[in-house]
């Protein structure tokens, strides 16, 4: 055994050929190891003192295998070395060194990248966040009440429903408008840049609008979501959000949490939970998604739809008096629009270091109710309209939901009852705000037919999507 450290008189050649062989040798011994225990995989985005722990583990781990290997060589060989020969020698100094420089070296390429990291959020306003698709059902709410709190607010939309979803806060100086497409590179550039949050709510929203154009949907709701992800995390973004759904969870008997099996039934579903997870691809140490996974939304807003159940039904029943219900016995989680768009600013304004998965249902433990038990609550508000109950339909859906987590993490608990929210609906069908329910501007599917696909349907999708849609909830 040689002890290169220890000895004098050598020529520089007769250290450095031993030396070089050391840490050859460590080579092999630490890459395997540290690979194993995933230093170089899924803890990249782990805590530096998680990394740290680690990496020390790793090592004894490594310097145990040495002292294996060296006691096999020493019985087979028939050596007269004895232990205290390799832990005073070179190799236990080469191997401290080793491990001395590996913690330093992540130490410091952490410092740098924290550096550049700090000077881009010197460039960022701590108040300004940017949303994507802020002109539909729930980004007219959340605009309006990011507004009330004092946020500074950047609009990236296409309007493709025009600007009337926005129109009371269009003037407002706090609001900057950026009219583009989310899909184009240079759209996102100029509007993420400087900005502390992003959310993202745009997209086909709705199982019977992503089925009209399947290729188009995987563009727009998938392809998307990867860049726009990617872009913000290169821009420094802190603060990320995207608008998921808790329909991800498909027709399963169980009360389910963020934990459960997810099982999307439809395009739509199946573009949500693999956004999720190309999101979470992206997630490091510096940059963590935040996903909420919506019930079914009700209610009005900016831009108020009528091909939600709670709104259709409730419109069903004032102007033709009657209710057709599908599939009674399905459960259904439901929020109303400004709820939903209040757990965005929950979410914004909670601290996300919990150490888990950051997925959020958001809703009401309350609001979980069959589809017949919605239509006797609309029909005791309008009593002379009556039910008419089918048996099948094309939605299968039927999901019970638990929304603690949100309550816990996000502290969020919705403020609107199905009640109040029925309330709104038919208070306004009444008063005559809403002069057509059944006209384009409140359906997806009839919008993206009559003008939507014109404006969108003008690039090719990827050919990564495919396989990720069938992959990506198994």
């Amino acid at each position: 055994m040689s002890n290169l450290f220890f000895l004098s008189n050598l020529q520089i050649i007769e250290i450095l050929i031993p030396t070089f062989s050391l840490f050859l040798l460590l080579a092999v011994a630490f890459y395997p190891i540290f690979f194993w225990f995933g230093i170089y995989t899924f803890l990249r985005s782990a805590t530096n003192s998680t990394k740290a722990k680690k990496i020390l583990f790793a090592s004894l781990v490594t310097a145990i295998l040495l002292v294996i290997v060296f006691l096999i060589f020493n019985n087979y060989f028939q050596q007269d070395f004895k232990l205290t020969d390799i832990i005073i020698s070179d190799i236990s100094l080469a191997w401290f060194l080793s491990v001395l420089g590996i913690i330093s070296s992540r130490l410091l390429a952490y410092s740098y990248l924290t550096s550049k990291r700090g000077s881009s959020d010197r460039n960022q306003s701590k108040d300004k966040i940017l949303v994507i698709g802020g002109a539909g059902y729930i980004g007219s709410s959340l605009i309006e009440q990011l507004l009330n709190k004092g946020y500074k607010v950047r609009l990236l939309d296409l309007f493709l429903f025009g600007e009337e979803p926005i129109s009371n806060v269009i003037n407002h100086q706090d609001l900057e408008i950026v009219k583009g497409d989310f899909r184009k590179i240079d759209d996102l550039v100029v509007a993420i840049s400087d900005c502390y949050a992003v959310v993202h709510l745009g997209g086909i929203v709705g199982d019977p609008a992503c089925s009209v154009d399947e290729r188009l949907t995987k563009e727009v709701n998938l392809t998307a979501s990867k860049t726009i992800g990617m872009i913000a995390k290169s821009a420094g973004v802190e603060k990320f959000i995207f608008a998921s759904s808790c329909s991800v969870y498909g027709a399963q008997d169980s009360i389910l949490d963020e934990d459960s099996d997810t099982n999307p039934l439809s395009l739509y579903a199946k573009t949500k939970i693999a956004s999720e997870r190309v999101l979470k691809d992206l997630s490091d140490a510096s940059f963590k998604p935040i996903f909420l996974r919506f019930g079914t939304v009700f209610g009005f807003s900016g831009r108020t739809r009528f091909d939600l159940v709670v709104n259709l039904l409730a419109a069903h029943a004032f102007y033709n008096k009657k209710m057709t219900v599908f599939g009674k016995d399905q459960i259904r989680p439901f929020v109303h629009v400004n709820d939903a768009a209040r757990s965005i600013l929950c979410a914004l304004e909670s601290d996300m270091n919990i150490g888990q998965d950051l997925v959020f249902n958001i809703g009401c433990d309350e609001l979980n109710v069959t589809l017949y038990q919605l239509a006797q609550m609309i029909q005791k508000r309008i009593q002379d309209s009556e039910i008419k109950i089918e048996s099948g339909g094309d939605d299968a859906r039927n999901y019970h939901v638990s929304f603690k987590k949100a309550e816990k993490y996000l502290n969020f608990n919705a403020k609107w009852t199905l009640n109040e929210g029925i309330n709104q609906v038919i208070n306004k069908l009444e008063n005559g705000e809403i002069e057509d329910y059944s006209s384009s501007n409140h359906s997806n599917v009839k919008h993206l037919h009559e003008e939507g696909l014109k404006v969108l349907n003008e690039e090719d999708s990827s050919d990564w999507e495919a396989m990720l849609l069938e992959e990506s909830y198994t």
